[in-house]
């Protein structure tokens, strides 16, 4: 199968068969960045362990803006790396395949695509520019000819593909589909181990995903295209939202609503279902917010002030109607899912496009953090080891967690405990010789979301 490589949140991966919790954010802080934001890329640019963002701004004064995450949901000070004119999408992803993440942004103005080679620590390069298409606006990094080899697809005016030379450059960019895009969206949406796209774009007075199924060999074949909403579709996500192993994609087009379109696993979609929100939509992002197994979606809405639409998913493609919560700043437009805080759960951050407007963090409060200890470490063959498990909230002001843990010995059950003021405590004597990984696992209940601590590892000797 081609290689898709942006660097992915974990937050696509889905739980299944857990209880279900009470979705909910609380506005944690402001982040004053350029004006004009426009694309937010995630990664751990700096290899400490706590998820980072680049931000492309178009009235930045030709930069591109990096902070770096402290892992407890703030960040450190912008630092601006000189970019082309006004700089529109920014993907993270190891293009030069030294092991780092590098930064591809797309500048608009310019037609070209700057490129900021990775230095392991959160520092970059300076640019390396490659041309692109007229008006390049989102960017996405993949394999598309089987090479092993990271190449580039530009939204742009024509979709233009960069086929990347493994060093951090790329070739001028080949037609791939002449009516343009705004948008791009990756997967293998007909399941023949060969990486296509989604564009999203306007065909007439309606926004439109066209679909290009890849051969594997640098080409496309023109695929369905799907009428959405009355408006241009500017993002796109990809995941799997009923759990059948086809890839689906969800769209926003400035119209107060999400597009919903199921894939049928052969490269074709159902017609799209739309979910109403209350301002238009711009971002969207895929992530399981309440941790109970089923995809959700958030999206930002273009109002003054800004808001983010959270929908919980049903596990089947169907999603509850929208909860809305304040970002703050004018005109939300892109969204993405990260945990902030290393909490287990997944926490949003919003860029709004209006001038003055601050990237948005917004905390999860369903989130908790956990800690198993042990009576005796080491123990002796026949001791009776008690195991507590602290499960306490990571948002202040959230209350005390509720319900069970259980306690595993790598993958066999010990037993079940009750939370007793945030406490639960399981003791066993029948631990055999040897080394034991110790895993309590959180239930969740109405207000925290499952969740499972660091694995304890317990030595009991002759």
């Amino acid at each position: 199968m081609r290689s898709i490589f942006l660097i992915l949140v974990p937050f696509l991966t889905f739980l299944a068969g857990v209880p279900a919790s009470a979705t909910g954010f609380k506005l944690k802080s402001l982040i004053p960045i350029d004006a004009g934001a426009r694309s937010v890329a995630v990664a751990d640019l700096n290899h400490d362990g706590n998820m980072d963002l680049a931000v492309a701004s178009e009235e930045s004064n030709s930069t591109v803006s990096v902070l770096l995450g402290k892992g407890n949901g703030s960040f450190q000070p912008q630092m601006r790396y000189p970019v082309g004119s006004f700089p529109y999408g920014v993907a993270a992803a190891d293009v030069n395949l030294d092991g780092y993440v590098d930064l591809v942004v797309t500048n608009e103005a310019a037609a070209t695509m700057s490129v900021l080679l990775g230095n392991g620590d959160g520092t970059f390069q300076a640019q390396r520019v490659s041309p692109t298409q007229d008006q390049p606006f989102q960017v996405a990094v993949g394999d598309f000819n089987g090479d092993g080899i990271p190449d580039a697809v530009t939204a742009s005016i024509p979709v233009g593909l960069s086929l990347g030379n493994g060093d951090g450059t790329f070739q001028s960019p080949i037609n791939i589909y002449a009516v343009g895009g705004y948008s791009i969206g990756l997967g293998d949406f007909d399941a023949d181990g060969n990486l296509d796209l989604a564009i999203g774009t306007n065909l007439g007075s309606a926004g439109s995903v066209q679909i290009l199924l890849g051969q594997g060999d640098g080409t496309f074949k023109t695929g369905g295209a799907y009428s959405l909403q009355v408006a241009t579709a500017f993002s796109l996500a990809v995941g799997d939202l009923n759990h059948d192993g086809k890839l689906d994609i969800v769209a926003t087009t400035f119209d107060p609503g999400v597009d919903v379109l199921l894939g049928n696993g052969d490269g074709t979609f159902t017609a799209p279902a739309v979910y109403p929100m209350t301002c238009s939509s711009y971002g969207i992002t895929i992530a399981d917010f309440n941790r109970d197994g089923n995809p959700d979606l958030a999206a930002g809405d273009f109002c003054v002030p800004s808001l983010v639409s959270v929908f919980t998913g049903n596990g089947n493609g169907t999603f509850q109607p929208a909860m809305e919560y304040s970002a703050e700043g004018n005109s939300a437009v892109a969204v993405v899912a990260l945990d902030l805080n290393n909490d287990g759960s997944p926490d949003l951050v919003v860029a709004s496009n209006g001038a003055s407007s601050p990237l948005a963090v917004l905390i999860n409060t369903g989130g908790t953090l956990m800690r198993t200890t042990s009576s005796a470490n080491p123990s002796k063959v026949g001791q009776k080891v008690t195991f507590t498990t602290q499960v306490k909230q990571s948002v202040p002001g959230t209350g005390t967690p509720s319900g069970t843990v259980k306690v595993k010995d790598g993958t066999k059950v010990l037993g079940t405990a009750n939370l007793v003021n945030g406490k639960a405590s399981f003791s066993t004597s029948t631990l055999a010789q040897g080394t034991h990984r110790i895993l309590g696992s959180y239930s969740g209940d109405a207000n925290f979301n499952p969740n499972s601590a660091e694995p304890l590892v317990q030595v009991v000797n002759p």
